[in-house]
């Protein structure tokens, strides 16, 4: 199973909102996934529309959802998802000074996260970095496979607020959430792509 961690050193990135989208984006493209919210104030499970009881619950779209409240409870939900032979997890992680070992890290920085980019160690086979709530910005991530950049957009502060994951939302008259869903999907493109070489193997 392919452990997929949202992560980074700062919070308010963005991690949250990402790996909710992300987690439906592949369970309707890709593979069978779960989500992981290893959150102490568990908001992914909350945006999958999950108590956040402790456990694993069926999700939006029945999404399998642990939640575990803690990095250092990642194993038995992880477990479990092996256990319902699940070919990728999607881990919401706290903010962290470093990860563990990892498949993929998508590690979210916006831009005041910056200052702290070097500061973040993301042990993982394949880093992607997301600058989130920005601008288009040339920046380098130790040996990031790609970058990309999501603007700021008011719906997805609208469905983070009403507590739904951004790629549910729809507004045709917000061109900047159009922008958004576009990068959003070059994000997940690359994750696929590492996703398929990963199971290949």
């Amino acid at each position: 199973m392919i452990r997929i961690d949202f992560c980074f050193v700062k919070g308010g990135t963005g991690k949250t909102v990402l790996a909710s989208s992300a987690v439906l984006y592949m369970a309707a493209a890709v593979a069978s996934v779960g989500l992981v919210d290893a959150s102490p104030v568990p908001m992914a499970a909350r945006l999958m529309a999950v108590d956040a009881v402790e456990g694993v619950h069926a999700g939006r779209e029945e999404v399998p959802v642990a939640v575990v409240r803690s990095p250092d409870r990642l194993d038995s939900a992880l477990r479990t998802f092996e256990e319902m032979k699940l070919d990728a997890a999607v881990i919401d992680l706290p903010p962290m000074q470093k990860t563990t070992r990892l498949d993929i890290a998508v590690v979210v920085a916006d831009p005041p996260g910056l200052e702290f980019i070097n500061e973040f160690k993301a042990d993982a086979k394949h880093t992607i970095l997301v600058l989130n709530m920005a601008e288009e910005k040339t920046i380098k991530y130790k040996d990031a496979a790609a970058t990309v950049v999501l603007p700021y957009s008011p719906v997805v502060a609208r469905a983070y607020a009403r507590k739904i994951p951004p790629i549910l939302a729809h507004s045709p008259k917000a061109p900047r959430h159009g922008e958004w869903r576009r990068q959003f999907f070059k994000l997940m493109a690359e994750v696929e792509k590492i996703v398929k070489k990963e199971v290949r193997r």
